[in-house]
C-alpha cells in the first residue's frame, strides 16, 4: 500500500479500487499522504467519504468501517451527515451577525436595537462557544443581570434570541431538532403602561416648554402634544412632506410598516410655520449637523420635566396623552385608532379625505384644549418685527413664572437685516439692556451673523453733529439661520 504510486494531473483524483470489497479504495494524493476512501449514492446524490489515514488504519480495520459505511447506505442514512451538519455549525458570533445581516436588516424596522442586544449582551460572555452547544442555563445568568435594572429589555432580549434561533435552524445553521435554549426561562412580569400628561400637569408642563433653550426640540415637543404623531416619525419628517393646502403631513414608512397622510390642524400648521429651518437641511426638527434631524428628544424633555416639576413622563406618553385626552373628551375607540395609526387603513381613496377631515376635527378639538393652559402669548410665538428701539419691547401680559424661579426667559427673533439696522439706530449697550442680555452678548451675536456694529465713540462723534457713513452689511455667513434668536430676561418697556 505504501508503494503505490501517484498518478494523473495534481487537480485530479487516484484512487485504487480494492478488487475484494466493491466501493473501497485508497485514494493517493500529489504529496503522498494516503486515506482509505469508501464511494456510495444515495437520495439521487453520489458521495466520497474518508474512512481514515493509512499510516494510522491497517486494511482490515478500513474494510470493516467500509462495510459499516454501506450497511448504513442500505438503511436510507447518509453516514457523513453528522459531518456536514458539524461543520456547517456556527459560533454564537458568527450566527449573530448573519442573523443581523440576512434576516433582521432587510425584514425589521427595528433591526439595529436587535443588533445592538446580542453585541452587548451576547457576543461577550457566548461569542466563542457553538451555537448549537447555548442551554438554558447559559441564558438564565444573562437574563437574570440585564433584568434587574431592565425587566422589559432583559425579556425583549429572549425574543430576539429565540427569533434567531428559529432563523438559523430554517437557514440551516443549527440542527432541526435542536431545542431553542429561550425555554423554561421565567419572563420578568410587564405591566401596561399608562402614564399620560394629566390636566393639572399640563399648564405646569406648556409652561417649562416655553423656557426650552433648543428652538427645534420646543416645537417637536408641542408638535407631538398637537397630532400624536410617534417621535421617530416627526423627527424624520421632512418640509416636502407638508401638504399646507390641505393641511397634512405625509409620513412615508410607520411603524405600521404602511405609509401615513396625518392631519394638521390650523393649530399644528402655525406651529410648524415658525419652526426655523436651517438652509441645506430638509428636515423639520433639525439637530446639531447640517444636514441631520434631531435623533433624540429624552434630553430635551427631562430638562422640561425638571423645571415643571414633574416625574415618570416619557416621550411615548405625550403620543397617549393625545389618545387619552381623545377618550376623554368623547370619540370613539375607532376614531382614536384612526387617529393614532394603532391599526392598517383598510378603507379606500374615496373615502380617505372623510376620514382625514374627521381626524381632523377631532384633533382640532383637543388641540384647542391643550392651548387652553398654555400662558398667555405662549402658545403661538410669532416673529417680533424690531427695528425702532421705542417699541422693541411692546407691554403684554405676564407669562406665569414657575416655582423655584424668578423670571420667564423671553425669546426675539430678527431678520438679519432687521437686527443690523437695529444696532445701528442706538448704541450697543442700550439695544441690549432692552432686550434683556449683556452688550457682550449681543455684538457676539452680530459677529456670528457678519453684521457690523458702530466703533467705539461712533454715538459721541454723531452726537456732536460729525455726518458718519456706516458699512454695509456683507454678505450673510454659511448655514447661518434665516432668523436669529436672541434669549433675553423678562423686562418691561419702562426698564
Amino acid at each position: 500500500m505504501r508503494t503505490l504510486p501517484f498518478v494523473g494531473h495534481a487537480k485530479q483524483q487516484c484512487i485504487y479500487w480494492d478488487g475484494a470489497l466493491e466501493n473501497f479504495g485508497l485514494r493517493v494524493y500529489g504529496s503522498g499522504h494516503r486515506v482509505y476512501v469508501c464511494s456510495y449514492r444515495i437520495h439521487r446524490r453520489k458521495r466520497l467519504a474518508k474512512l481514515g489515514r493509512a499510516d494510522v488504519l491497517t486494511l482490515d480495520q478500513a474494510r470493516k468501517k467500509a462495510v459499516g459505511y454501506l450497511g448504513r447506505v442500505s438503511a436510507n442514512q447518509d453516514p457523513q451527515r453528522e459531518s456536514d451538519e458539524s461543520r456547517q455549525l456556527k459560533l454564537v458570533d458568527e450566527l449573530c451577525d448573519l442573523y443581523v445581516e440576512g434576516h433582521a436588516k432587510p425584514k425589521k424596522i427595528t433591526w439595529k436595537s436587535d443588533e445592538s442586544m446580542l453585541r452587548r449582551l451576547i457576543k461577550p460572555k457566548l461569542k466563542s462557544r457553538f451555537a448549537s452547544s447555548i442551554t438554558s442555563a447559559d441564558l438564565e445568568p444573562i437574563h437574570a443581570a440585564f433584568g434587574a435594572k431592565h425587566p422589559y429589555g432583559a425579556n425583549n432580549l429572549l425574543k430576539v434570541y429565540r427569533k434567531m434561533v428559529n432563523w438559523g435552524k430554517v437557514a440551516g445553521y443549527l440542527p432541526r431538532d435542536y431545542e431553542t435554549p429561550t425555554n423554561g426561562i421565567v419572563r420578568f412580569p410587564e405591566r401596561k403602561r399608562r402614564r399620560f400628561v394629566t390636566t393639572v400637569e399640563m399648564p405646569r408642563l406648556l409652561a417649562s416648554l416655553e423656557q426650552e433653550p433648543n428652538d427645534h426640540a420646543r416645537h417637536a415637543i408641542w408638535l407631538l402634544l398637537l397630532t400624536g404623531l410617534r417621535s421617530i416619525e416627526l423627527l424624520k419628517a421632512k418640509w416636502v412632506d407638508i401638504d399646507w393646502d390641505m393641511g397634512t403631513l405625509f409620513i412615508g414608512l410607520t411603524k405600521n410598516g404602511e405609509p401615513l397622510l396625518a392631519p394638521l390642524t390650523a393649530t399644528a400648521l402655525a406651529r410648524l410655520r415658525i419652526v426655523p429651518r436651517i438652509s441645506g437641511n430638509p428636515y423639520i426638527i433639525c439637530g446639531r449637523s447640517d444636514k441631520g434631524h434631531l435623533t433624540s428628544l429624552t434630553y430635551q424633555l427631562g430638562s422640561v420635566l425638571k423645571r415643571a416639576g414633574l416625574e415618570n413622563i416619557r416621550v411615548h406618553d405625550l403620543r397617549r396623552t393625545v389618545g387619552s385626552w381623545l377618550a376623554q373628551g368623547g370619540s370613539s375607540l375607532h376614531l382614536i385608532g384612526e387617529v393614532l395609526n394603532h391599526r392598517d387603513q383598510s378603507t379606500t381613496a374615496g373615502y380617505a379625505y372623510f376620514q382625514t377631515q374627521q381626524r381632523r376635527d377631532a384633533l382640532t378639538m383637543h388641540g384647542d384644549k391643550v392651548l387652553s393652559f398654555a400662558a398667555v402669548g405662549a402658545a403661538l410665538p410669532t416673529a417680533p418685527q424690531l427695528v425702532q428701539v421705542e417699541n422693541l419691547l411692546p407691554a403684554r401680559p405676564e407669562a406665569p413664572v414657575l416655582p423655584g424661579t424668578t423670571e420667564l426667559r423671553r425669546r426675539h427673533y430678527f431678520k438679519r437685516e432687521a437686527l443690523y439696522e437695529l444696532v445701528w439706530t442706538a448704541p450697543v449697550s442700550e439695544v441690549a439692556a432692552r432686550l434683556g442680555v449683556s452688550d457682550v452678548a449681543l455684538a457676539k451675536l452680530c459677529r456670528k451673523a457678519g453684521i457690523p456694529i458702530p466703533y467705539r465713540g461712533y454715538w459721541a462723534k454723531s452726537d456732536a453733529g460729525q455726518i458718519l457713513k456706516r458699512p454695509a452689511l456683507p454678505k450673510a455667513p454659511e448655514r447661518l439661520p434665516g432668523l436669529l434668536r436672541i434669549l433675553g430676561r423678562n423686562t418691561s418697556p419702562h426698564d
